[in-house]
């Protein structure tokens, strides 16, 4: 059995990469089709502390160099899997690391992959010479894993990888086909009022203000909307309670704080529409959207990344700029708040973004 080395993020804390990461950790699949050796890549202990610098993450960065070099020299891998960085202290401590594996492969045939959870490479190497130089000294001889085709281009100004391999994200099905049905005939059966999801991080630029003013907008309405993530500005969340009290938006807004588990189960179950207006600059995926629809949950989005691939008009709506999101939400509730969307949602998730079709698309990954 051939060996596969994994370095890559793994929660906390909770982020796309950490998530997918504990799904690849996880796959009993992978596992069958290899030894496999993991490795977590330790870099910020919150959400708060992504992109800052630290003597903490110095020494994270040490202890990642030397565990690879240790593993590299007894494991012994025919396949080397990591999860790469676009920019930033965490490109250049990816550049350092990459020389290990450089050297072992001039002594071992080992093939590399590399795994892109965001975007911002053609960002990165437009902004000096430097940078695509070094850019593509790190991409010699590797393959990359993108989300999506939607993602190919920010690699147009590379040119040393050597193939493309796309691997949509995946999740855990939440229900069997019959436990999906009853959930649906009670969901739809009963007279209630509205309840909306923002589920993601508490930080601007993935729009939990702009779902904030559309609850200002609909106070009057009978609809509840429901607030679920982690602040990263203490500063943000006064803010926001203050918007609350100022409004007099207490019986419209929940603020649920960091979900997981059972808490955010609960959440989707409830939900009628998640809202995810997202401007991150690194947005490639949105792994919240196929979590919705493995609960039958349709999204309005806005067109970041690959969020265009992952919804349809059958399963969504998506706005090309957050001013349209009072239109953007008028649509949703005309159209797609309703037992057929909600079954539509499911059948796309299972054919496309189950964590069992993921599983399977990564093994084929590394089987070429």
């Amino acid at each position: 059995m051939k060996k596969l080395l994994c370095i890559l993020h793994r929660s906390p804390p909770m982020h796309g990469a950490a998530k997918v990461g504990d799904f690849i950790e996880a796959s009993e699949k992978l596992k069958s089709n290899y030894d496999c050796k993991f490795i977590t890549i330790k870099s910020s202990d919150s959400i708060a502390d992504i992109g800052n610098l630290s003597f903490k993450k110095i020494y994270y960065i040490i202890e990642l160099y030397f565990k690879v070099f240790i593993a590299l020299l007894l494991f012994r891998p025919d396949k080397i899997y990591f999860t790469a960085s676009v920019k930033g202290l965490a490109f250049y401590r990816d550049l350092l690391l990459s020389s290990l594996w450089k050297l072992y492969h001039l002594m071992t045939a080992v093939d590399i992959y590399y795994h892109y959870h965001t975007k911002g490479v053609d960002e990165f190497v437009s902004s000096c010479d430097r940078n695509l130089k070094l850019t593509n000294y790190f991409l010699k001889g590797a393959n990359l894993i993108l989300l999506t085709p939607m993602l190919k281009s920010d690699f147009d100004k590379t040119d040393s990888f050597n193939n493309i391999f796309f691997l949509p994200n995946g999740v855990g099905n939440p229900f069997d086909d019959t436990e999906f049905e009853t959930f649906l005939q009670d969901k739809f059966s009963k007279t209630r009022g509205l309840n909306f999801l923002y589920l993601s991080n508490m930080i601007k630029s993935k729009g939990y203000n702009h779902v904030l003013e559309l609850a200002k907008t609909m106070k009057s309405q009978p609809v509840q909307f429901h607030f679920a993530g982690g602040w990263q500005s203490q500063k943000e969340e006064e803010l926001f309670t203050d918007f609350i009290d100022e409004n007099n938006l207490s019986a419209n807004v929940v603020f649920h704080g960091f979900v997981n588990g059972s808490e955010k189960e609960e959440l989707l179950r409830l939900a009628d529409l998640l809202i995810f207006p997202t401007r991150y600059k690194s947005e490639s995926f949105g792994l919240v959207i196929i979590e919705a629809f493995s609960y039958g949950v349709p999204v309005l989005a806005t067109d970041e990344g690959s969020i265009p691939y992952i919804i349809d008009n059958k399963c969504g709506v998506i706005i090309d700029n957050t001013d349209k999101l009072f239109g953007g939400l008028e649509q949703a509730k005309s159209n797609l708040l309703n037992k057929e969307t909600a079954e539509y949602c499911r059948q796309r998730y299972l054919n496309n973004f189950s964590l069992e079709q993921f599983e399977i698309n990564l093994v084929e990954v590394f089987n070429n």
